[in-house]
């Protein structure tokens, strides 16, 4: 089982089946987006992605 690090030096085991599933949701975005995870008492219980589509809006052409 792998280790995470934390940004106060302290760890905690992650295990490779979840390690495989973030991975997979951070492949998963196409362009724009994000990972969310969810914790509850110090385990992963969901992983959410999310996708953005972003649209180019053109000015209307034209006098107001």
């Amino acid at each position: 089982m792998e280790k995470l690090e934390i940004s106060d030096g302290s760890t905690k085991k992650i295990s490779p089946t979840t390690k495989a599933e973030i991975i997979t949701a951070l492949k998963n975005i196409r362009g724009w987006g994000s990972v969310e995870i969810f914790v509850q008492d110090h385990r992963v219980v969901q992983i959410t992605e999310r996708n953005i589509k972003k649209i180019q809006q053109t000015p209307k052409s034209g006098s107001s």
